[in-house]
């Protein structure tokens, strides 16, 4: 066989190998994970974040992540596992994700969105909450519990272009780096404001009406939407109802028998249990067993101590304060 025909061979040989992986992995193709930070750091074994716990992961289907406030260490969320404050949670390609906070709040998140708690104070006690969240992009709903005889309720999520207020909603954010849609459920009242415009008085979005903020701009009027639509967008997501804010009461999980769901601060942990579960395959490796670390507190050291709740409670004047006018709190002002 003569050399030019074998290089003749090797040359179509390689061109039909180029042809099938194009086939399976087509330009533009995306599973997510371009969604994850730069040097991310996957582990096997959880560790809890600082402080105490602020809620806890129900539902994942599909892969998803948990980072902690360090940004260094990513983990494969579960169900069970514990949230903190400064934790960012993000659904890759076909995932979803749902987890309840300490007030029995509900959020599910529809695939490839990133989300920050960047705080949740929630006191039975002094019957106070303040939470802070920011979505960095994709889709979210948020059943946000009622609490009619807490003297404070706060509870905040803030996008690059908008922010919402709410004390008792049921609503849906569709969220990117240039615009956000709000639209409000069954039986809500939710505040919508322009982060370019704080000074001026938000509008209030009602049972199925929908706007949207683009950068710079005011949010446009309020449309109410037409069943069907209100119906699509809801497919997207877990369920949120009632019944899902208190399952976790009934899961009989690896932080249920440890952590205090109270609203409490944590005190001083006497040792760590470490508990083994099945983790989901992650990202290209075998599935393998994932432990996980949890603080054993020891009862009869065991106090309540308020944590502090900043004023003023007014929403528009808070953030105002925080100057929530340029970037999310630790995010780039566009999407990794």
């Amino acid at each position: 066989m003569s050399i030019f025909r074998k290089k003749l061979i090797f040359a179509s040989s390689l061109l039909v190998l180029i042809l099938l992986i194009a086939g399976e992995y087509p330009a533009g193709a995306s599973t997510g994970r371009e969604l994850l930070p730069d040097g991310l750091t996957m582990e096997t074994t959880f560790s809890p974040g600082r402080g105490r716990s602020v809620g806890q992961i129900q539902v994942v289907i599909g892969e998803a992540v948990i980072i902690h406030a360090d940004r260094l260490k990513g983990y494969a969320a579960q169900r069970g596992l514990r949230l903190y404050a400064g934790d960012t949670l993000i659904t890759l390609e076909n995932a979803k994700l749902r987890f309840r906070l300490n007030d029995r709040s509900v959020l599910s998140m529809a695939s490839e969105t990133k989300m920050t708690l960047n705080k949740s104070v929630y006191q039975k006690k002094t019957k106070e909450r303040s939470s802070f969240l920011s979505m960095a992009f994709g889709k979210a709903r948020c059943l946000v519990v009622k609490l009619l005889d807490f003297k404070r309720a706060d509870f905040r999520v803030k996008t690059p272009t908008a922010v919402c207020g709410v004390r008792g909603s049921d609503f849906i954010l569709e969220v990117s780096a240039t615009e956000t849609t709000a639209t409000a459920l069954q039986d809500t009242e939710l505040e919508f404001q322009s982060l370019a415009f704080l000074d001026e008085k938000p509008i209030i979005l009602r049972e199925y009406e929908t706007s949207t903020v683009r950068r710079g701009q005011r949010p446009t009027s309020k449309v109410k939407l037409p069943p069907q639509e209100i119906e699509r967008k809801q497919q997207e997501f877990l369920s949120v109802t009632p019944e899902a804010a208190s399952e976790a009461m009934e899961i009989n999980d690896l932080a249920g028998k440890i952590g205090d769901d109270t609203g409490v601060d944590e005190v001083a942990p006497i040792g760590e249990k470490e508990l083994q579960l099945e983790a989901p395959k992650t990202y290209g490796k075998k599935p393998v067993k994932m432990s996980v670390k949890m603080p054993v507190v020891a009862k009869d050291e065991f106090q309540e101590k308020p944590l502090p709740v900043p004023d003023p409670p007014k929403i528009r004047e808070t953030i105002m304060e925080e100057t929530l006018a340029g970037e999310l709190p630790e995010f780039p002002g566009q999407p990794q």
